[in-house]
């Protein structure tokens, strides 16, 4: 069997050059997905999908800094592309600039908080980090810390739902969110989408995340609503790392 032909990296004609581009990048052919890409980006330079696919042309010929550059680019076209965000988390990655990688990706999550991929990507990075419980496990304990811990029966173990509220606010919480873990394993019982990892809520002044932490408890985390989601998630995910060893001292 011949090798397939050689795509010729001539000018394409309008869009065609994203998907021309990318197939040429696929079969390693990166010098004439590059001057796809460039021919396209000189008719479209506002065009973020162009920009993000030069971005990924000079990531696999090694040229960081051009892959950091071409992917700026693509979010000053588009602050939320997520294709460059998870571009600029990649390469941050690559350098073992753990921190950078996940700011990128929180970021990317916020953009599209339900992609499998991305939030199995963020644990992979966060894995490479010590897990930050000794500053959550103390704010477990406190009203105002928007860490909230409650049994299966609605009943508040430990912590609270932000600045400015009561234990008696903190307690109505719990038994609500009880409630919602129970319609959260109720309906994903129902679907066959096995159990369910992580709610996630946005308002225009708060937005939180539930989380089931163990058997029987689950685990509230609220912040205002400017918070990112990907961020919001990441905090939950940490948060519950505290959570986990709280319960565990109580047995």
């Amino acid at each position: 069997m011949t090798d397939p032909p050689t795509v010729s990296p001539t000018r394409p004609q309008g869009l065609a050059f994203l998907e021309l581009g990318e197939r040429l990048r696929q079969r390693g052919q990166l010098e004439a997905a590059a001057m796809v890409a460039t021919a396209g980006l000189a008719h479209y330079p506002a065009l973020a999908d162009a920009h993000d696919l030069l971005g990924r042309i000079r990531a696999d010929q090694g040229e960081d800094a051009g892959a950091i550059a071409a992917w700026h680019a693509a979010l000053e076209c588009d602050q939320g592309h997520v294709g460059a965000l998870k571009g600029l988390a990649f390469v941050a990655f690559r350098a073992r600039d753990f921190s950078a990688a996940e700011r990128y990706l929180e970021l990317a999550v916020g953009e599209s908080p339900h992609d499998p991929s991305l939030l199995a990507a963020l644990d992979r990075v966060r894995a490479t980090q010590p897990a930050a419980t000794p500053d959550a496990a103390p704010a477990l304990a406190d009203l105002s810390s928007g860490l909230l811990l409650f049994d299966a029966q609605g009943m508040r173990l430990t912590g609270g739902v932000g600045p400015g509220t009561s234990a008696d606010t903190a307690d109505a919480a719990s038994a609500e969110g009880a409630g919602l873990a129970r319609e959260a394993s109720r309906v994903t019982r129902l679907l066959g989408l096995g159990e369910w990892q992580y709610l996630l809520v946005e308002g225009t002044e708060f937005r939180f995340a539930v989380l089931p932490i163990a058997d029987g408890a689950t685990l509230l985390v609220s912040r205002p609503g400017t918070t990112p989601s990907g961020r919001l998630l990441a905090m939950a995910s940490r948060a519950g790392i505290a959570a986990r060893h709280w319960l565990e001292r109580l047995t």
